[in-house]
């Protein structure tokens, strides 16, 4: 008789779900498989933070081998460098993403005293605390107000230090730098589950972005 793995009698549920979703999966997908098992050609690097409520079902439902997807807490550049500089020099992926999320928890702790985390975790957040100290928060706002504007310069942030490393790429047109946000808890006031593009290349006007052939439809 083997030994009791876990306590929790849950997971029995989940490990069940995907191999069902799986099975599914490999049921209606298996031609489209066929024709990219063998080398990838996606259209977007995709750096997104690892809270289990931000997914690319939010704004795909065709993922595979359309996005590389890059994720770490805080949706952070610096974290997964090499991994973004495959997908946008090494995949030649056109777009690069930012997609950071409303309730994030890593921005939300970069903001204030995190020092009784785990040593690794800490590691990973200073890097987000020194972004988010370089933006500009109204500490005279609500502390909701703060958190999702910290978010928003979370995302710009990163944004301003890949244009930096590809500027090669942007100065030929050969790529074109997006931070978005996707609202979870409606504090951007778009509607729970939006995503809101928030920076095209360095530029964060909403109004001349609103008007950019690029983008706008992201505002209708």
């Amino acid at each position: 008789m083997m030994e009791l793995i876990l306590k929790n009698d849950d997971v029995i549920h989940v490990l069940q779900s995907i191999k069902e979703a799986n099975g599914l999966y490999t049921e209606a997908k298996e031609h489209e498989i066929k024709t990219f098992a063998l080398s990838q050609a996606p259209v977007c690097t995709l750096v997104l933070c690892c809270d289990s409520r931000a997914h690319s079902t939010s704004f795909t439902a065709n993922p595979e081998n359309n996005f590389f997807i890059v994720r770490n807490i805080g949706n952070q550049y610096i974290l997964n460098q090499g991994c973004i500089e495959y997908g946008v020099r090494v995949l030649n992926t056109p777009l690069l993403i930012f997609l950071g999320h409303t309730g994030c928890g890593a921005v939300k702790a970069s903001m204030g005293n995190y020092s009784n985390l785990h040593s690794s975790i800490i590691r990973e957040i200073d890097h987000l605390a020194l972004s988010i100290k370089k933006s500009d928060i109204n500490s005279t706002c609500s502390d909701v107000v703060q958190w999702r504007d910290a978010v928003i310069n979370n995302v710009n942030q990163q944004v301003e230090l890949a244009i930096k490393d590809f500027h090669d790429l942007r100065n030929n047109k050969s790529l074109a730098i997006i931070g978005m946000v996707l609202d979870i808890d409606n504090s951007l006031e778009h509607g729970y589950g939006r995503i809101s593009v928030i920076n095209l290349n360095g530029e964060t006007d909403p109004v001349k972005l609103a008007n950019h052939e690029f983008v706008k439809n992201f505002f209708s």
